[in-house]
């Protein structure tokens, strides 16, 4: 485990989107990574999302963002604000930062007066990992099945097993 007298969590800083860009994903380019944390940065500043920074001994070890109005119709309809892109960067996994990442969102959420809370999680074996955690931190199925690209999937149809092949969670949340 971590020493947590070593580590954080924040609000993400304009200084910190040149740090992130550099840590650009193999799917994606430097100049896509920076394009997409400054949009988040400006969502932040908006108060559209509450994008948050982990890290340890002065480094980013991941990361997440509360979404307060998700594209999700059925988190939409309900105003539950969503978890979203929660990432641990390899060699800081398995050490509870991404528990404290969601913990932190929890917090957040109550504090802004929200019951519930809602995430993601993609089907396929990359996201096993995700999918018992949030299953430990207690999120269930919210019972409208599985989407692709937020329309609900229809029996007998076929989708691309992608990361938009989705099965939505909720949990109760309480201010602390």
């Amino acid at each position: 485990m971590i020493n947590f007298k070593q580590f954080h969590i924040r609000s993400i800083s304009s200084k910190d989107i040149e740090i992130l860009g550099d840590l650009y994903f193999p799917w994606s380019t430097r100049e896509e990574t920076v394009s997409k944390w400054t949009r988040y940065f400006d969502e932040h500043q908006r108060g559209i999302r509450k994008a948050q920074i982990a890290f340890y001994q002065d480094g980013i070890v991941g990361y997440g963002h509360l979404l307060f109005h998700s594209e999700y119709p059925e988190f939409k309809n309900n105003h539950i604000p969503e978890i979203q892109d929660v990432w641990v960067y390899e060699g800081n996994r398995n050490k509870g930062i991404g528990t404290a990442l969601i913990r932190h969102f929890e917090t957040l959420a109550a504090e802004d007066g929200y019951k519930q809370l809602g995430i993601g999680v993609g089907l396929y074996r990359d996201y096993g990992f995700a999918q018992r955690l949030y299953a430990r931190l207690g999120f269930v199925p919210d019972g409208c099945g599985i989407t692709y690209k937020y329309s609900p999937a229809i029996a007998g149809e076929q989708y691309p097993v992608d990361d938009d092949l989705l099965l939505w969670l909720t949990k109760r949340i309480e201010a602390k």
